[in-house]
């Protein structure tokens, strides 16, 4: 007895051992019941011209997706936020650099809200004796400056990311040969704070009065004859930001009359913008105008004045414009789906026009179509 039970305890670690390995095969099978991906066995696989041409077509697809969207995923995403404004300010700065065909002696340039506030724009504004026409070199300044402003599209409302996107405006170059003559025209450049209010900017004949009810104009004291308000918008702004081209950037107006008035309508809307570069946003001011043109047939001040009236108001609403990374996440998900997507479709399809090749040949001509 003692010699069985000396041999029965020699096979006790084998029966442990084996019935281990009983248990992890068990565990293994109960394991590949949750498989959802049965495998079929080479043997018994079919492989046809067909399904090689459609792998082929289906690789080529998959590679030129993955690509296209490898790039779409190094671009900028831009996001575009629109909010009541909150701004408390009661001031912006309006940038200005406009020429009139007169002498500035016999100029104008007045501001007035509809608080009743009034200023006289020569507190702010230069005035420097220019001539209005251009040299050669000049003109082509212009001519590029308006297709760049084309080209970002400064129409309005439709280009909110050349606050973003536009190049550094370079100023109008010195005349190029130097003009002769005398100095007909008159530059008013410069920066100057008006209120977050509806306001009429004006350029007008005859210097203004300023009295408690607003200003006069002394128009009676300008000859007729020196009246012409064609003028040239080199610079109107409403914003620090001396990035891209504005509404009414490179604006050039010529008019033989002397009675003739020029009316722009604005709307002014806040804006904020923030590049990759930098930290916080830039607030400004981006505006769409549209503006009016007619003769007056009267003596000054019966139907109006002659002159450039610039008339804006400020919309409630501010536009955050924001470039950002996408997401690495996102640009996984999106890989997944083109792979994923194309992969199952072209099985689908190849399955159906199987299928339907099956259904429209005899069974011999399968076969040999098959092979």
């Amino acid at each position: 007895l003692n010699q069985q039970a000396s041999n029965f305890s020699v096979f006790l670690p084998l029966i442990s051992t084996m019935r281990r390995i009983s248990r992890r095969e068990k565990l293994k099978e109960d394991v590949k019941s949750f498989d959802v991906f049965p495998k079929v066995e080479p043997e018994i696989q079919q492989r046809t011209s067909s399904g090689a041409l459609a792998t082929i077509l289906m690789g080529l697809a998959i590679s030129a997706l993955v690509i296209s969207e490898f790039y779409y995923y190094r671009t900028v995403d831009v996001v575009y936020k629109y909010s009541v404004d909150s701004e408390v300010s009661n001031e912006l700065n309006m940038t200005l650099d406009i020429t009139i065909a007169m002498p500035c002696g016999f100029l104008g340039a007045d501001y007035i809200d509809v608080s009743g506030q009034s200023k006289d724009a020569a507190n702010w504004l230069q005035q420097d004796a220019a001539h209005f026409e251009l040299a050669p070199n000049q003109r082509q300044w212009l001519d590029a400056f308006a297709a760049t402003r084309e080209l970002e599209g400064a129409h309005g409302l439709d280009s909110l990311q050349r606050f973003l996107h536009g190049a550094l405006r370079e100023p109008m170059p010195e005349a190029i040969p130097p003009l002769s003559g005398p100095q007909n025209g008159c530059r008013l450049h410069g920066t100057m704070p008006i209120n977050r209010v509806a306001a009429n900017f004006h350029i007008t004949p005859g210097k203004s009065v300023h009295h408690a009810r607003g200003h006069s104009h002394m128009a009676g004291t300008v000859p007729v004859n020196l009246v012409n308000f064609s003028h040239r918008i080199d610079r109107l702004s409403f914003s620090e930001e001396h990035r891209g081209a504005h509404t009414l950037d490179g604006d050039l107006k010529v008019t033989n009359s002397n009675f003739q008035m020029y009316q722009y309508f604005l709307k002014v809307v806040p804006t904020s913008t923030q590049r990759l570069d930098q930290a916080t946003p830039f607030r400004s001011n981006q505006f769409s105008v549209t503006e009016e043109t007619r003769v007056i047939e009267q003596a000054f001040g019966a139907g109006g004045m002659p002159g450039v009236y610039f008339k804006f108001d400020l919309e409630p609403l501010t536009v955050s414009i924001i470039e950002q990374r996408r997401s690495a996440l996102q640009f996984l998900v999106r890989l997944c789906a083109i792979v994923g997507g194309i992969f199952a479709t072209t099985g689908m399809l190849l399955q159906l026009l199987t299928g339907v090749v099956a259904t429209a040949q005899p069974p011999a001509m399968l076969g040999e179509a098959r092979q």
